[in-house]
């Protein structure tokens, strides 16, 4: 397959071909290797991409996962942990770290899917007392 133009159907199927590529790079390292976003015009691309060190659970240590313990005590949400599952309105998903950046609603959450999300702090509360 040869690209003349770089466009959104070709940048996935390149980034999707890169994370493949990468498995080996993971297994003979031991960490967590990931192709993100890109910037992009019709001739040239630059991917970001980010690699994790591996936990006992065998996930990703983020840098929102480490802010967790630092965060979740202050705020009323020491009794749960990263990768502890809640509930919120229903549905249940695994806490994944807490963003310092994001003022309203810092706690990054995951869905069974492994779809992210966030959420504010005053909503754990109010379904996982």
């Amino acid at each position: 397959m040869t690209i003349s133009n770089f466009d959104k159907p070709s940048l996935k199927a390149i980034r999707e071909a890169m994370n493949a590529a990468l498995k080996s790079v993971e297994d003979q390292y031991g960490i967590k290797v990931n192709v993100g976003n890109a910037s992009y015009s019709a001739n040239e691309v630059t991917f970001k991409v980010k690699a994790n060190t591996i936990g006992e659970g065998g996930e990703a240590i983020t840098k929102e996962s480490r802010n967790w313990a630092l965060y979740a005590g202050m705020n009323g949400l020491g009794h749960l942990s990263v990768g502890d599952e809640i509930e919120l309105q229903g549905k249940t998903f695994t806490i994944a770290g807490w963003n310092t950046r994001a003022k309203k609603s810092p706690v990054n959450i995951k869905d069974a899917n492994g779809r992210g999300y966030k959420c504010s702090v005053q909503m754990v509360k109010m379904y996982n007392s």
